[in-house]
């Protein structure tokens, strides 16, 4: 079972006249010793393990998730968390116009079984809304493969101070992505199935985030 971070910049401004920018605009600095990731559902470099390939970061888990078959013994609960902490670098002259965040994930639960997945984000300091996935009590799920997404949109006209702190075209802005991620769920007998990943099925969860080109 496998979790992905997996960050995708999408470019929408023109590039002519950039060509920094177009080469890479964003700097996922993964090796960083203030990197952090996590929890009771991670640990970094042991299982969980962070990579950067130009605009793109992953983070891959080996264990994030809740495993509750039927018969697999009395446990009726599993909670389990991920912080992740990554210093980021972007280009001078842009900023982060809007972000993306998508869940793909397996799971089997029958009826009377609830599950949760449940993010909590940030960019350079900017709050992203919660994101939850509920998996209610009632009816039974068997999909090899949900994916899910919402699209949060960054006010930054409301906050011209922290446009100016993106903006300088002489200095490149460095902050944090920041991102809490918890799955859990509850069984309400030991012969009820709730597992949130699949063997096989890599379990992803993505973020986008928009470029725009800053007026100054």
């Amino acid at each position: 079972m496998k979790w992905f971070v997996n960050s995708s910049i999408v470019s929408v401004f023109a590039l002519a006249g950039a060509g920094a920018f177009a080469q890479q605009s964003v700097i996922w600095d993964v090796a960083s010793p203030t990197t952090i990731i996590a929890g009771t559902g991670c640990q970094k470099d042991v299982d969980a393990f962070a990579s950067a390939n130009g605009n793109d970061m992953a983070v891959v888990f080996t264990r994030l998730g809740v495993d509750l078959p039927g018969g697999g013994g009395p446990i009726l609960a599993e909670r389990r968390n991920c912080a992740i902490r990554v210093p980021v670098t972007v280009a001078p002259g842009v900023y982060v116009g809007e972000l993306t965040q998508r869940v793909s994930f397996g799971v089997i639960k029958t009826a009377r079984a609830t599950g949760q997945l449940a993010t909590r984000s940030s960019f350079f300091g900017f709050n992203v809304s919660p994101y939850i996935v509920d998996l209610p009590y009632g009816y039974a799920v068997n999909q090899p493969l949900l994916t899910q997404q919402r699209l949060d949109k960054f006010s930054v006209q409301t906050r011209p101070d922290w446009v100016r702190g993106w903006c300088s075209p002489n200095r490149a802005p460095r902050g944090l992505y920041q991102a809490n991620i918890v799955v859990q769920g509850s069984k309400s007998t030991a012969r009820d199935d709730l597992v949130m990943f699949v063997d096989g099925l890599d379990l992803k969860y993505e973020v986008g985030a928009a470029l725009v080109r800053c007026q100054l």
